[in-house]
């Protein structure tokens, strides 16, 4: 699909019916009837439906760069809310239905893993090597929870106590859980 405006409404049009059926009930039929597209044309440029729910996600969601202020708080800070800004209201039902459907999905689990967690915490992780050179973690510091952190916590008031992503719960977690974590070392 070479028009990018035909494929930005092929890509709606398969977050809205994820919002409204489900994964598991989601087709490629249900998905060109609705963009107005035919079957043969989705499966040329997404080969299956986990690739097609998958590049919806990545589409709706910006490129995150790796912000680079000279402070750890800062940069993870930047790397959460250009994050955060991805998220519309749809997003808490769109995320647990691919992780519910990731359980019985292998290819969709794969594909979510590496499309969409992997480039995310890696850029963290980038965040955290240049912090730790810069001697700003402290060496008993577990990087891989800490990276996890932040995440962890914005999808648990988000998707299990019903809060609204934004830069008030980023201000939180950084100032109120990452900077004295990393002041302290523990």
């Amino acid at each position: 699909m070479s028009n990018p405006g035909r494929r930005r409404e092929v890509l709606e049009a398969v977050l809205a019916l994820l919002a409204q059926v489900g994964y598991e009930r989601l087709t490629m039929d249900l998905v060109a009837q609705r963009a107005r597209v035919g079957k043969a044309t989705l499966y040329q440029r997404w080969p299956s439906k986990a690739e097609l729910v998958v590049a919806a996600l990545q589409d709706q969601h910006p490129a995150i760069g790796l912000p680079d202020t000279g402070s750890v708080a800062e940069d993870l800070r930047g790397l959460l809310l250009a994050w955060q800004a991805g998220w519309v209201e749809r997003d808490r039902g769109l995320v647990l239905a691919v992780l519910e459907a990731s359980r019985s999905d292998p290819e969709l689990a794969r594909l979510r893993q590496e499309r969409l967690s992997r480039p995310l915490f890696q850029a963290a992780q980038s965040v955290l090597e240049r912090a730790r050179a810069r001697g700003q973690v402290p060496a008993q510091v577990d990087e891989e929870l800490l990276v996890q952190l932040p995440f962890a916590l914005v999808l648990m008031r988000v998707l299990v106590l019903d809060e609204e992503p934004g830069r008030e719960l980023i201000d939180r977690i950084v100032d109120g859980v990452l900077v004295p974590l990393l002041r302290t070392g523990v």
